[in-house]
């Protein structure tokens, strides 16, 4: 199948689930809301943590990357920076349409109120998004932003002063020189590479590939002393300091949407979040799963990883919990279950065996072939995550228990 045939197949099918909440809006009312009605300014907390997100997820400047051999053999200044720049517009356009489609289904299911709210923080930090992405980052500093304006969620006003300071900032930094013009060989090279891993990774269906890269470790003889994995899985942490905020930012999403969404059950929010938390720091799990020789230099069996690695998540899932726990979500002993079972289930996804494409597996499903063994493969590790919460749902710890311990074992 072509490139063009599969694009557009992909297009029809995510306009179809998509439309889902305008086909049947009261019963996606029901779902997410339930019989109560929608707290006041929710629309505007919706918008908000949705601006929050995808601000964030520009600021890794993926749009700097080129070609060696056509910065070599075809590279004229002026191409090069129309070229960048152009990638930066769709990547922005692109994140910020899919918080139009979010704010529409939002607008349907709770209401319009708040609406001029949220064009203000729509337009406003649309604008600071695009020019703070076009100009060299500051470091952790800007990633701690988007957390901020996550949290204040719940103060239209000083929503509005900030939306009106993040106009400001915004066009101060288009006066700024862009990081299309001065980006050199180098870091254009280094993007190019990145690059070419993630869509190796996506063709091959080996999303635990684009996990975040660890930064340099600076703490001198971290590996000289004994127990070498755990000091091994504990410098993955510290190496990837822009997940802890990741983690963080997920926190205030979860807390806010828990207090919006009263028709969802607080365990999916508090599993499903401690997933999202976690995976960052499964990393080195994936590493060492990948790479036979790093196994063998640490001399451990299988199962010794996946249980330190799964205990070592674990702890960085209970402090994610307390997180949210003090951010107001009712804390629920179901919700101790959840840790591990978040902690395993983010072990098992890293650790599955590369994708079997002779085993694809086509079943027809109302007239669609859906390649359920390929799904099978991909969903390993969520299919516990998933099949736990439900469980821990229905108050069967116990059974969620078991999950927890086979999602280790097989």
């Amino acid at each position: 199948m072509s490139d063009t045939v599969s694009r557009v197949l992909a297009l029809v099918l995510a306009v179809g689930i998509g439309g889902l909440p305008f086909y049947q809006p009261d019963a996606t009312r029901v779902a997410l809301v339930g019989d109560t009605a929608p707290p006041h300014g929710a629309l505007v907390a919706v918008v908000c943590l949705g601006v929050a997100v995808a601000w964030w997820s520009t600021q890794g400047r993926g749009y700097l990357w080129a070609d060696p051999a056509w910065l070599t053999w075809n590279d004229f200044t002026t191409t090069r920076t129309t070229a960048l720049t152009r990638r930066m517009v769709r990547g922005w356009l692109a994140r910020w349409a899919a918080l139009g489609y979010g704010t529409a289904v939002a607008g349907m299911v709770l209401g319009w109120s708040g609406i001029l709210y949220a064009a203000a923080l729509f337009a406003g930090y649309g604008l600071l998004a695009i020019a703070a992405g076009r100009v060299k980052s500051p470091g952790m500093w800007e990633s701690v932003l988007p957390l901020l304006l996550a949290a204040s969620a719940a103060w239209p006003i000083p929503l509005a002063v900030s939306a009106a300071a993040a106009t400001a900032a915004g066009i101060l930094l288009l006066r700024k020189e862009s990081l299309a013009e001065t980006a050199g060989r180098e870091e254009l090279v280094r993007g190019f590479s990145a690059r070419m891993t993630q869509r190796v990774s996506v063709a091959f269906l080996d999303v635990w590939g684009l996990l975040p890269a660890a930064r340099p470790l600076s703490l001198e003889r971290f590996f000289a002393r004994r127990p070498v994995l755990p000091r091994y899985l504990l410098a993955g942490v510290f190496t990837r300091a822009r997940a802890v905020v990741g983690a963080g930012l997920i926190a205030v999403v979860v807390a806010n949407l828990h207090w919006i969404f009263p028709g969802v059950p607080g365990v999916w929010w508090v599993g499903i979040g401690c997933y999202l938390a976690a995976i960052p720091f499964a990393a080195p799990v994936a590493q060492l799963h990948r790479t036979p020789g790093l196994r063998r230099w640490l001399n451990h069996s299988p199962l010794a990883v996946k249980t330190t690695a799964a205990a070592l998540l674990a702890v960085v899932a209970a402090l994610w919990l307390a997180l949210v726990t003090a951010l107001g979500v009712d804390f629920h002993p179901a919700a101790l279950v959840a840790v591990p079972l978040a902690a395993a289930a983010a072990v098992r996804s890293v650790t599955r065996d590369p994708i079997d494409f002779a085993n694809v597996g086509v079943v027809d499903v109302g007239g669609v072939l859906v390649p359920m063994g390929l799904v099978v493969q991909v969903a390993r590790g969520i299919d516990a995550l998933l099949l736990g919460i439900l469980l821990l749902g229905a108050g069967l710890v116990p059974l969620a228990g078991v999950v927890c311990a086979a999602a280790l074992l097989f």
